[in-house]
């Protein structure tokens, strides 16, 4: 049964230890079940008192990320305000905390609400706190090592109306603090945020274990494509987002640095080896035209390898693939966090970013590293499969003129010439392997042929085989053995001329 907010009150509270810490961090992922079926504001409650436990406590690495979360892209006032109380017990204070703090200011400033936090879901009055005020005092703990943003402190501080007069002994303090008295130091390098939160990394084995390749999609214009049919062949970038989203540092900011991504790739010359996709967590709302119409907005470009994406069927297997950070009210996303994905040429998700806003450049050199590894797993995979493919065939054509009884086999090996092999024993055993590895490279082109969508050469080596095989066990079909060895010659060769189609065009290029 779902917790009653009272009870999860209750439950934060008692969570509120360092025994505790990890269940509080539990509480704040956005598919935690406590969210399911809330309304927003519902949530708000809800996560901020889980933040405001977390300051009470103090922050671990394993928390800081939700909390920069809330300060890179939050618009309620209660949960900034929570996040920056939050930040402030920290144990470690960095300088890249500062220019947080500073994108949050501009962006709550003209939200700036009183908040209060004496008791869950209480009524904020005046003369309680407000998110300015609470990032201020922030500001104020970081000191000397805010120094990277006083210039655009000062420059807000001097503009009419940057700030209200009852914030500007708080603006003062702020200021002083980060002068330090004469102590003021260089800012640190940009990258040095607590457990690489500067980067929001991970590598592959990320994804879920649900079967997605059946999934269809409709893209903006109104086609259908699996998801098999979609993304194998080429690494690529797929992001999520809904067009009903009412926060622009979120699915509108996305989707707009999708398409600089895009335009990155088109500089870059990668615009054809490395795809793009846009996911709606939204599919019943998100139609083709309103999809088009809300990337064409943001510039995203549109072609077979780059599209916006709505599931028609099969998102609660989607969801649980990628492990998405959102959560519903009914069909409304009531929470959902940023999140970046980038898939190999298999389809299989091999690194992505989440939570905090992701550098453009990031992504596009992250998915070439995926793409130069494609190059290197198909450039030694392929020696292999051509020398699969010669043994198979031998050991058809081994098949077909495997003398068949100890007489004929004597003959075979007195026409050598060579003195004494004729004692050579005549091997059933031998003639079975044989047949194996026959039917082995005739399964082995099928499952080429399935690949590549032409089956010719499945058929000439099925035939080959059957042939060869009659060949053996059918009195007067002796002379069918040649049409076999034609026959499998035949399809082996089809098969490993159209086997390119399977390797990406830009793949097989690169391949000597």
């Amino acid at each position: 049964m779902a917790l009653s907010e009272p009870q999860f009150a209750a439950l934060v509270d008692t969570s509120a230890g360092p025994d505790g810490r990890r269940q509080l961090i539990d509480l704040l992922g956005e598919d935690h079940p406590a969210y399911d079926q809330r309304g927003t504001a519902a949530t708000v409650r809800m996560r901020g008192w889980a933040l405001l436990a977390l300051a009470r406590i103090g922050l671990c690495e394993a928390s800081l990320v939700f909390v920069l979360e809330e300060l890179d892209t939050g618009t309620d006032p209660y949960l900034v305000a929570a996040a920056a109380r939050a930040l402030r017990s920290y144990p470690a204070p960095s300088a890249e905390f500062a220019p947080f703090l500073m994108r949050c200011i501009a962006n709550i400033r003209y939200q700036d609400q009183p908040v209060s936090f004496h008791g869950y879901g209480e009524y904020a009055l005046s003369s309680g706190s407000s998110p300015v005020r609470e990032l201020l005092e922030t500001l104020a703990w970081l000191g000397p090592l805010a120094i990277g943003i006083l210039p655009d402190l000062e420059t807000l501080r001097a503009q009419p109306g940057g700030f209200s007069k009852k914030l500007a002994v708080d603006l003062d303090h702020a200021l002083a603090s980060i002068r330090g008295a004469g102590q003021i130091t260089s800012p640190a390098s940009c990258c040095d945020l607590p457990g690489g939160l500067g980067r929001m990394l991970w590598a592959s084995g990320r994804g879920g274990s649900e079967p997605v390749e059946s999934i269809v999609f409709e893209d903006q214009q109104g086609e259908s494509i699996s998801f098999k049919d979609l993304f194998p062949g080429r690494p690529s970038i797929v992001v999520f987002f809904y067009t009903r989203c009412d926060n622009p540092l979120k699915c509108s900011l996305t989707v707009t640095k999708l398409a600089r991504i895009q335009r990155s790739l088109e500089s870059r010359g990668l615009i054809d080896q490395i795809g793009t996709a846009a996911i709606t967590y939204d599919p019943g709302f998100d139609l083709p035209e309103r999809l088009r119409l809300y990337g064409e907005g943001r510039g995203v470009r549109f072609d077979a390898q780059h599209r916006m994406l709505r599931a028609t069927g099969g998102f609660s297997a989607l969801r649980k693939h990628f492990r998405l950070g959102v959560n519903f009210i009914e069909s409304l996303v009531n929470r959902h966090r940023i999140e970046l994905f980038i898939l190999d040429a298999n389809g299989r998700i091999a690194a992505g970013f989440e939570r905090i806003h992701w550098d453009e450049s990031q992504v596009v050199d992250r998915a070439v590293e995926i793409l130069k590894a494609d190059v290197a797993a198909v450039s030694s995979r392929v020696p292999r499969q051509a020398a699969s493919r010669t043994f198979g065939t031998l050991a058809s054509l081994a098949v077909a003129f495997f003398p068949k009884c100890p007489v004929c086999w004597g003959a075979y090996l007195s026409m050598s010439g060579i003195a004494g092999i004729q004692r050579l024993r005549f091997s059933p055993a031998l003639e079975a392997v044989l047949v194996l590895l026959m039917l082995v490279n005739v399964a082995s082109v099928w499952r080429r042929g399935r690949a590549t969508g032409s089956m010719l050469g499945s058929y000439l080596v099925s035939a080959g085989a059957i042939a060869i095989i009659a060949s053996r066990f059918a009195p007067g079909w002796e002379s069918v053995a040649v049409w076999g060895v034609w026959f499998t010659l035949a399809g082996s060769l089809w098969s490993v001329v159209n086997n390119k189609k399977a390797i990406p065009a830009h793949i097989a290029a690169r391949l000597p």
